[in-house]
């Protein structure tokens, strides 16, 4: 009896990198003449992203122009029943499900993959921005992360940071997000700081660190001092 193995849980790809979308056959001897279709469904549009026709022996792929150039098969694992959908230069408008279909003689299965999209940004900065009051004005900045990250200040013991916080998320025109965020240092306060950027999708995260000398801070500086 065929049947198509449905995936266990969501796939993830990251942008701009390759996605394996999983399609695996339990069946002892696949037709040669099998028909797979990969059908992209998002929250506007309907694509037939990839199609291989088994009864179309000189041409048998063919790959909506959408996905030009992204998409292939692996032909020599048809045989083991991996009709799994090979995805390359994944784009935020990649996500969606993608349903994969197989038929062959008078048999017909389909499971849908989920898949998301997601993108780890570059690594944090921190940096002094100058004299606030008694203490000092500290940014940390990041860009290129989806879904929105979060900003996490933090003291030399690695716990979250009392001081009040300022975080602007930005949405570019491309879909990513870029992060500035910003907090006042008093003097006398713990004076290791990081600025840690999280993407919790990815499980990912960056995180820059810096130790301000007291010279820094306006009650110390030389320059103010009668």
């Amino acid at each position: 009896q065929y049947k198509i193995i449905p995936p266990d849980k969501p796939v993830i790809g990251v942008v701009g990198k390759e996605v394996i979308l999983p399609c695996q056959l339990k069946v002892k001897i696949i037709p040669e003449r099998l028909t797979v279709q990969w059908i992209f469904t998002g929250n506007t549009k309907k694509i037939d992203v990839t199609t291989f026709d088994g009864k179309n022996t000189h041409n048998p792929v063919h790959e909506d122009n959408t996905y030009q150039g992204r998409t292939s098969f692996f032909h020599f694992e048809f045989i083991k029943g991996n009709v799994s959908l090979h995805l390359k230069n994944v784009m935020l408008s990649d996500k969606g499900k993608y349903t994969c279909s197989v038929f062959f003689e008078n048999w017909y299965d389909e499971v849908v993959v989920d898949l998301d999209v997601a993108a780890k940004g570059d690594e944090s900065s921190v940096s002094l921005d100058g004299p606030v009051g008694q203490g000092i004005s500290l940014t940390c900045k990041s860009q290129g992360w989806f879904p929105e990250p979060k900003v996490v200040w933090l003291n030399s013991k690695g716990q979250t940071r009392k001081e009040e916080v300022t975080t602007q998320v930005i949405r570019t025109s491309s879909g990513i997000f870029d992060v500035i965020s910003s907090m006042n240092l008093e003097l006398g306060s713990d004076k290791e700081v990081s600025c840690r950027v999280v993407n919790n999708l990815l499980n990912a995260r960056c995180e820059s660190r810096v130790l301000i000398s007291d010279v820094f801070f306006p009650s110390s500086a030389p320059w103010m001092t009668a």
